[in-house]
């Protein structure tokens, strides 16, 4: 049945994609993680012991219900409908590529002004008057970053472990978007999210770059020299994962990403990926050509997996 359930959840999202409810699940972890946070950090605790219970708090606050909702509809031979549910609240497939399309629209009709606001909901980075080149950078940066975090990770732990597994994985990395930053208020703190997260996605960030890089072969790169590249450069970014998929998109599309990215008021300089141009408008529209390309083959590899589990 979990093949089922995944494949119900993939036409979901593929069909409505990520619903923009007021109670979308992932929507209340962030809600109930506020919170939390204060009260945590309210404990006679160091604050790495503050962030490692907080962490711990919306974790059990969070699967057990979805652990009932999922038990509940299986006494009435549904657990599959909810399993698939549970699954879909977690993909964002079909939004992000919606939200990085609606940016190279007005990219496309050189609305500047249009595409910031529009990345703002996408990117953490500072976009305040950055010129088009920043903002295609960005646009595809952050395709490729939540490729592997919306998308890959999210059916491969679906696969492995059905809709609580994948659930699991939702909320730590929504909690490391919310508290893992390097800043003051939260290096400490956040610490036990973001070092969580990192272990979760060791496996599937590895996994989304040889699904770029097939993707890529489908549509003409080499399969050989895109994955010897990308081995070469993903190490490069101090994040153990974040490197994997840009790296694989950047050389699958025969661009350099990285460079010079603005967060608040202070420039960072991240490390370069691949070795072509500063993309173009035309590249981001060939980034979400092997976007869909990349979701299609993450798709049959999680039914494949998702039935051998079942057997």
């Amino acid at each position: 049945m979990l093949s089922l359930s995944l494949a119900a959840a993939i036409v979901l999202d593929l069909i409505l994609g990520d619903p923009q409810w007021r109670f979308h699940p992932v929507r209340l972890i962030g809600h109930l993680a506020q919170r939390l946070e204060p009260i945590c950090r309210a404990l006679p605790l160091s604050q790495p012991s503050q962030g490692g219970v907080f962490l711990f708090l919306v974790l059990v606050s969070s699967l057990l219900p979805a652990w009932l909702f999922i038990k509940l509809l299986d006494l009435i031979r549904l657990g599959w409908l909810a399993e698939a549910l549970v699954i879909y609240f977690c993909l964002g497939g079909k939004s992000l590529a919606q939200e990085v399309s609606q940016v190279l629209k007005l990219l496309r009709g050189h609305d500047a002004d249009g595409a910031r606001e529009k990345l703002k909901n996408l990117v953490s980075r500072n976009v305040d008057h950055m010129d088009e080149g920043y903002l295609t950078r960005s646009a595809l940066e952050t395709l490729a970053e939540n490729f592997s975090d919306a998308l890959v990770a999210t059916l491969f732990y679906a696969a492995l472990g059905g809709g609580l597994l994948a659930w699991f994985h939702r909320v730590v990395n929504t909690l490391d978007a919310m508290v893992g930053y390097k800043d003051d208020r939260y290096h400490r703190f956040g610490t036990a999210s973001a070092k969580l997260d990192d272990i979760l996605n060791i496996l599937p960030s590895r996994l989304s770059a040889l699904i770029v890089a097939a993707s890529g072969h489908i549509l003409g790169k080499d399969f050989l020299s895109t994955w010897a590249a990308v081995k070469e450069d993903a190490p490069k970014d101090e994040s153990p994962n974040s490197g994997w998929p840009m790296s694989a998109f950047a050389h699958a599309l025969g661009v350099t990403l990285g460079g010079p990215t603005l967060y608040g008021d202070q420039w960072v300089q991240c490390p370069t990926m691949g070795s072509g141009p500063t993309p173009t408008v035309d590249h981001l529209q060939g980034a979400l050509s092997l976007y869909w390309v990349s979701y299609m083959l993450s798709a049959i590899g999680a039914l494949v997996i998702g039935g051998l589990m079942s057997l």
